[in-house]
């Protein structure tokens, strides 16, 4: 059974399908720009938040390297670390000597705690209460092996520190050997500082979505807002962190679950690590369902207000429906007497009463148009014009009288009788450079309308052409293949025509940025003869024909193209004066 359509049905439907649309499209745009943007937000401040750490951390091994070089130029450093202790007073000696060099050590900016071990057994610690590893196995540690190879502080990390204030929580020491004016090691120095005064630096910064950490370079987690991961290896964020240096970028994604930004820091041989878990920083920040239900619910009663307001207001277009319908041929005016009718209906009716009235002058106009259309191509078919081109200029006119745009069709009629006019008063075969511009021109404003000004084109020549002669109409026909062939497919672009001499001969370039042509198109164009084939060839081989009958063995015909990039045909004959 057929079911009739109504402009009701026909309107909402299309409103609930695109309010669908548009709901579940600015849905997924939105949750696409905010988690772009609030990553982008999150990578920008925690690339701050490193910054400022590593800044720290090179602040503290500054002041730690500077403690370590006055404690190797203090005096009597050497005798006190390598002296044989024979008895309790050498060793009660050169206990007191170290404790004077503790004592004058300033303030730093994390709590530290200095070990002096010396080749000949004593370890001396500032802190209270004393080392609790014995010389023996601190001159093994590997950051003392490092240390001697790199002369320089190294560093590492412990779950326990060494002197009896950290023995029970992690540290991380810095190791510097003491060799004599021979390079002999006669001690160490260890700078023990507590992770928790590291911390101190980014741990305000940290969050349920962002760890912060100091990676060592074999793995192990040196410092972390997460202390239960202090000690542990995670190769995998090593490797993103190694990765990040070798790219010299300062952060990498992760299969979309973490974002590791890193840099590294070479006095440490360690990297500053943050860790952003995306589900984690997505979930501090996404906006409560309750805020999205309260949008899907007003969306809701947005669509049913439409509709009742849409059926209430069509039902009085059924009138102008019937009336319509019942009308034969251009309808009567209406005329609708039912007052309770809303001011827009009455408007509607207005405006279609004035439609039928300016339909009625459109169509005697168009009437009008076309006795003129058929004056003007009586006129032409004694001109001896290429038909293709007298078809398409007329389509032109037709297309714009369709359109009802008159104003511009005026325009399009009085070009094209100029360019009747031009070629009827010229009895002669040849015009000059700038009478043939003025034909291209007028050409161009008759045919460019059609293409609604996606196709630019313009004509021009050097001052010294403007009296050259040229023959009649000779680069219209490759004006209108550029025009009706050129862009097929792109649909836009420009079209030059520049006139210049050189060196005696006259040369008229005709460019296109248009689809451009294979070398086969090409060849098959230069071959085509003037009595086969329509269209594009057409208007070619003529060219081709009337300069080789005027200019026989003295002209030039060369088209250069490719597909995508466009046409460039280059005409050229003896460049002479024109005698009219």
């Amino acid at each position: 059974m057929h079911r009739t359509k109504t402009i009701f049905l026909n309107l909402m439907l299309p409103i609930f399908a695109v309010t669908i649309l548009l709901l579940l499209s600015a849905s997924f745009t939105s949750s696409r720009i905010y988690i772009h943007q609030t990553k982008r937000a999150a990578v920008s401040s925690n690339l701050e938040i490193l910054s400022q750490t590593a800044t720290s951390l090179s602040l503290v091994n500054d002041h730690i390297s500077g403690i370590a070089v006055e404690i190797q130029n203090t005096p009597l450093l050497g005798r006190a670390l390598s002296s044989d202790l024979n008895d309790i007073t050498a060793e009660w000696e050169a206990r007191q000597n170290l404790s004077r060099i503790f004592s004058g050590m300033p303030a730093a900016m994390v709590d530290y705690e200095l070990v002096l071990v010396g080749a000949n057994g004593i370890v001396v610690g500032s802190g209270n209460g004393g080392v609790t590893c014995p010389s023996s196995e601190l001159l093994t540690l590997p950051a003392l092996q490092t240390a001697i190879h790199t002369d320089r502080i190294a560093y590492e990390g412990r779950k326990e520190g060494f002197t009896f204030l950290t023995q029970h929580i992690p540290v991380i020491y810095g190791c510097r050997p003491l060799t004599g004016s021979d390079g002999s090691l006669y001690g160490a120095l260890f700078i023990l500082i507590p992770e928790q005064s590291l911390r101190q630096f980014y741990q305000s910064f940290s969050s349920q979505s962002t760890s912060i950490l100091l990676l060592s370079s074999d793995g192990t987690i040196l410092s972390s807002n997460l202390t239960d991961d202090i000690g542990e290896k995670n190769q995998s964020l090593l490797l993103s962190a190694r990765e990040n240096q070798k790219r010299d970028r300062e952060y990498s994604e992760l299969s979309g679950s973490w974002i590791v930004l890193s840099r590294y820091l070479p006095y440490y041989d360690a990297y500053i690590v943050s860790q952003i878990t995306s589900s984690l920083l997505l979930n501090e920040f996404w906006p409560r369902i309750q805020s999205i239900l309260v949008i899907c619910t007003a969306l809701l009663l947005l669509m049913l207000l439409s509709f009742f307001i849409i059926r209430k207001n069509l039902l009085p277009l059924r009138t102008l429906a019937n009336h319509m319908k019942d009308a034969k041929g251009i309808p009567d005016p209406i005329i609708l007497s039912d007052t309770s009718d809303t001011t827009e209906i009455q408007g509607i009716a207005s405006a279609y009463n004035q439609m039928i009235t300016s339909l009625n002058s459109y169509v005697k106009e168009i009437d009008e148009a076309h006795e003129r259309r058929r004056q003007d191509e009586l006129s032409i078919l004694q001109m001896q014009i290429n038909p293709h081109f007298l078809y398409n200029t007329l389509d032109s006119v037709k297309h714009m009288v369709e359109m009802k745009n008159t104003s511009e069709a005026c325009r399009t009629i009085d070009s094209l009788i100029s360019l009747f006019r031009s070629t009827l008063n010229k009895t002669n075969k040849k015009v000059s450079v700038s009478d043939e511009l003025q034909n291209i021109r007028n050409y161009i404003s008759i045919i460019s309308p059609r293409y609604g000004g996606l196709i630019q084109a313009d004509a021009d020549a050097m001052p010294d052409c403007a009296n050259l002669e040229i023959p009649n109409l000779l680069l219209q026909p490759l004006v209108e293949n550029a025009f009706f062939h050129a862009f097929q497919q792109t649909k836009s672009g420009s079209i030059h025509i520049f006139i210049y001499q050189n060196k005696g001969k006259l040369y008229c370039d005709i460019t296109d940025t248009g689809d451009g042509m294979s070398k086969e198109q090409v060849a098959m164009l230069l071959h085509a003869s003037s009595t086969s084939g329509t269209g594009n060839r057409i208007g070619i081989s003529n060219v081709r024909d009337r300069l080789a009958i005027l200019y026989p063995e003295e002209n030039g015909f060369e088209i250069i193209s490719e597909r995508g990039y466009g046409t460039h045909i280059m005409l050229s004959f003896p460049a002479r004066r024109c005698n009219s």
